[in-house]
């Protein structure tokens, strides 16, 4: 390995090694659906590509935060890539036939633009069951905002839209070891320990 690779790999593990970055990358998540809300409801047309450019970011999102849990417990989740890859191909082909059904006027853009909203929702839920709480958390998120966009007015809606991103935010920060349901968490969400995986694995198949 060269030296500059091995620079941008010291770098990257950094990066991904950052006390706080499970944090930050939740919160990127919530942003990036809190402003795809916002765009639906000015310009459903401007909201069907602003969800079709974010899915990738979604996928992104979903490697590093895996990533920076087997750095740093040294402990990767069995066939994790596979997973993802499944997960998000399946949305991604999925969102191709939206794109079909709009090119060739089926559907106009605000359905096109929900249908990937709920593609998105339920991607990020499954996404949980390698990820852990915070993605099942997003995909709850993404279901309920693109319900009350269904069924609520502009200002009920945005209203709606608020509180369940705050319960969702106060969540995903706090509540870190206390479940109702201890299937939603894996042992190593929340783990700041660089020294070692501390328990078995609840899912690693």
């Amino acid at each position: 390995m060269s030296a500059i690779e091995q620079n941008k790999k010291q770098s990257t593990n950094s990066f991904l090694l950052h006390p706080n970055i499970d944090e930050y990358i939740f919160i990127s998540l919530v942003a990036a659906s809190f402003i795809g809300e916002l765009l639906m409801k000015t310009s459903l047309l401007v909201g069907f590509y602003y969800w079709l450019a974010i899915t990738p970011f979604f996928f992104i999102c979903s490697i590093l935060s895996e990533k920076s849990k087997a750095i740093r417990t040294g402990r990767e989740t069995a066939f994790m890539i596979r997973y993802e890859l499944f997960y998000w191909g399946s949305a991604f082909a999925a969102v191709l036939l939206i794109i079909t059904l709009w090119d060739f006027e089926r559907i106009g853009p605000s359905e096109a633009s929900i249908f990937i909203h709920i593609i998105l929702a339920h991607t990020m839920f499954l996404s949980g069951i390698v990820l852990g709480l915070r993605f099942y958390l997003i995909g709850i998120l993404l279901f309920l905002t693109a319900f009350f966009s269904i069924t609520s007015q502009f200002s009920l809606s945005f209203s709606l839209d608020l509180v369940v991103i705050v319960f969702v935010i106060w969540a995903g920060l706090k509540v870190k070891t206390q479940f109702i349901l201890p299937i939603l968490k894996r042992e190593t969400d929340f783990t700041k320990n660089k020294e070692g995986y501390p328990e078995k694995e609840r899912r690693t198949s």
